[in-house]
């Protein structure tokens, strides 16, 4: 469900931030697909809010890099789906949340989980200030 909002950022309007945030996770799953942790990280604010399930959030891109790097390195499969997407009505914020499905044969992983990202405009694109995420327990 996405709902498309006129929006104006920066004395700017964007032109349709739905469909940019749409391009957003399709680059993700893109960058995966080619096990590519930087361009991953390339989506990421540098001072991304971090929030991993059972553990304290923390700020930077240390953990998404060492989790993004292991997941390329193992040729794992993850597919972000976005199931709702929210942005705020002066496009200074949006919210993404979605599905995740992750495969690494090498490491015998099978999951499902959500992610919930905030993100807020950047250049001609939007990025990811937070990002929380949980695997579904089997």
């Amino acid at each position: 469900m996405a709902v498309a909002i006129p929006l104006v950022s920066a004395g700017e309007a964007r032109a349709d931030p739905v469909a940019e945030l749409h391009s957003l996770n399709d680059r993700f799953n893109e960058a995966v697909a080619d096990r590519d942790a930087d361009a991953i990280l390339s989506l990421y604010a540098k001072d991304t809010i971090w929030i991993e399930q059972g553990k304290p959030a923390i700020e930077g891109l240390e953990e998404p890099r060492k989790l993004f790097e292991f997941v390329t390195a193992n040729k794992g499969e993850v597919t972000h789906s976005v199931d709702t997407l929210f942005v705020s009505d002066d496009g200074t914020l949006a919210v993404m949340i979605g599905s995740v499905d992750a495969r690494m044969e090498s490491v015998g992983m099978d999951a499902t989980g959500t992610y919930l990202y905030v993100l807020k405009p950047a250049g001609d694109g939007w990025e990811v200030v937070t990002d929380m995420w949980h695997q579904h327990a089997e």
